[in-house]
């Protein structure tokens, strides 16, 4: 009987030929520099407004909408879909009932900005976020570790890939709520990111992983960087991409004619790592009623312009 050689872990070389005589297809962007199929990290330290930047951003997707809310920049969603998405945000620490007030605030923003476009309706709004938000509270419930203890992917792991089966975010708050090993060492943070990179790439979905900074980042000043995250390196250098929520300097708050004394209810975004892209400008997010995040322009920048479309008009919220 002839020996059976097993499959190659590597697979078979590209065919280079057929790179070269064909275009490449376009990169699939999800986010403003996170690509389909691939895994991104927002780091920030807490109580600085990670998961109401994620839902808003859950509520922008699930709704078509990410391209006339400017929480990224004023054009930031030019060239993306505006074709509602489904979206799966897993929120390992508030409560049931903070994430419905949370909820309510960010529709309630959105009206009274008048984000919503006049060939959308309140209706056809309220249904799209039915149909494509999925929205699982797991704080208080028994704690999810998705890590064997060889390091293997765990029962657990398997249930999160069936939840991101046909969506295209997925959202995971915070890191730390879905592991039980030292966040320092290098071995397990390395294995859970191969599990969140093996769901992205099978699933077609993008990944975003929510990760609390370092103490020493805001000590030190360094909460912009790409070194902001808490624990291993292994967590900056398998990610693709990573925004960063920091307080903001007095420099950024000068441009954007803020006084000093509303800098405590302010927040920057700051792309620390693109690896598909430029990165962009920081945008400098105000907390309002409910503690939804609205940016704030340049004085140099036309607000009306930047905030407002031609037919945009208030909804009254039901």
């Amino acid at each position: 009987m002839a020996d059976v050689k097993p499959a190659s872990v590597f697979g078979s070389p590209l065919n280079i030929a057929h790179l070269l005589t064909n275009p490449p297809p376009p990169l699939d962007f999800v986010l403003p520099g996170l690509i389909a199929g691939s895994v991104g990290t927002l780091i920030g330290p807490g109580g600085v407004g990670k998961t109401m930047l994620e839902l808003q951003v859950a509520v922008l997707m699930a709704t078509g909408l990410g391209h006339c809310d400017p929480i990224f920049g004023t054009a930031a969603f030019e060239g993306l879909s505006t074709t509602p998405q489904k979206v799966v945000l897993v929120a390992a620490e508030e409560s049931i009932n903070v994430l419905w007030q949370r909820l309510h605030a960010i529709v309630q923003s959105l009206n009274q900005r008048d984000v919503l476009p006049d060939d959308v309706s309140w209706a056809e709004f309220l249904q799209r976020l039915e149909q494509n938000l999925l929205l699982y509270p797991v704080a208080g419930a028994r704690r999810a570790n998705l890590l064997t203890p060889d390091l293997a992917p765990s029962e657990d792991a398997h249930a999160f890939a069936a939840l991101s089966q046909g969506v295209r975010l997925v959202i995971v708050d915070p890191l730390r709520q879905l592991h039980l090993e030292d966040e320092n060492h290098s071995a397990p943070m390395s294995a859970l990111m191969s599990i969140f990179k093996q769901i992205a790439q099978k699933s077609g979905a993008a990944v975003l992983v929510a990760h609390h900074s370092s103490r020493a980042a805001g000590l030190q000043g360094y909460g912009d960087s790409a070194d902001a995250g808490r624990g291993s390196t292994a967590l900056k250098d398998d990610a693709r991409w990573q925004t960063n929520l920091v307080p903001p300097t007095r420099e950024v708050l000068d441009a954007h004619g803020v006084p000093a004394n509303q800098a405590s209810a302010h927040v920057v975004l700051v792309d620390a790592k693109n690896n598909y892209g430029a990165k962009r400008a920081p945008v400098l997010l105000r907390r309002t009623l409910g503690g939804v995040l609205v940016p704030v322009f340049p004085v140099s920048t036309p607000r009306a312009s930047a905030y407002k479309k031609p037919g945009l008009f208030k909804k009254a919220v039901v």
